[in-house]
């Protein structure tokens, strides 16, 4: 993955949790999941990173969400969580459509 895609990805995740935190939507663990779902969908489908990237953008996208609140989820989690993540093969644009639109 190059770095012009990790830096893709984590601005949109930084839109989506600056969009979030502007409306005071709750993010949680099940919305970052339909969140990540969409996006990396998305990506793949767009063309925007391969389908063997699919996994890696999903641990970025875990990574980034972990950070965010405090490194509380161990490794083997996100591991899990983002194999959760690349299992899912829908995408939802409304969830999609804050990051797009600024």
């Amino acid at each position: 993955m190059t770095v012009q895609q990790k830096e893709m990805i984590v601005q949109d995740f930084e839109k989506y949790m600056q969009y979030t935190s502007q409306y005071k939507l709750p993010f949680t663990l099940e919305r970052f999941a339909t969140f990540a779902t969409s996006l990396v969908n998305f990506y793949a489908g767009s063309n925007l990173i391969s389908t063997g990237e699919r996994k890696e953008t999903a641990l970025l996208l875990s990574r980034s969400f972990n950070a965010g609140i405090g490194n509380r989820i161990t490794h083997e989690d996100l591991d899990q969580i983002a194999d959760l993540i690349i299992s899912d093969s829908t995408i939802d644009y409304s969830i999609l459509s804050p990051i797009f639109s600024s």
